[in-house]
């Protein structure tokens, strides 16, 4: 009885599908809830997926400038449509 447990265990780590971490935030002018993807700092000139709980889209970005500040970092992003945005996202 133990190993059909044991078994079982495996089996279900493994069978459980891997979720994409990401970054959450919100969007400073709307207050909507945002995530970016990738779950890192990015740096300028880099694309990241930014996710919107609100509306729920995603868009990809260009990042045009990252500012840490105590406990948060904002992000600075121009959409494909020419706006930009910035998120503030938790601190890192």
């Amino acid at each position: 009885m133990k190993h059909l447990l044991l078994g079982a265990a495996i089996a279900g780590c493994l069978v459980v599908p891997l979720t994409v971490l990401a970054w959450d935030g919100f969007d400073a002018a709307t207050t909507d809830l945002v995530e970016i993807t990738p779950d890192r700092l990015p740096s300028q000139g880099d694309t990241v997926d930014v996710r919107n709980y609100d509306t729920d889209a995603s868009q990809t970005c260009l990042v045009e400038s990252v500012t840490r500040n105590a406990r948060t970092v904002e992000v600075v992003v121009r959409t494909p449509q020419g706006l930009k945005r910035t998120l503030v996202m938790e601190g890192r």
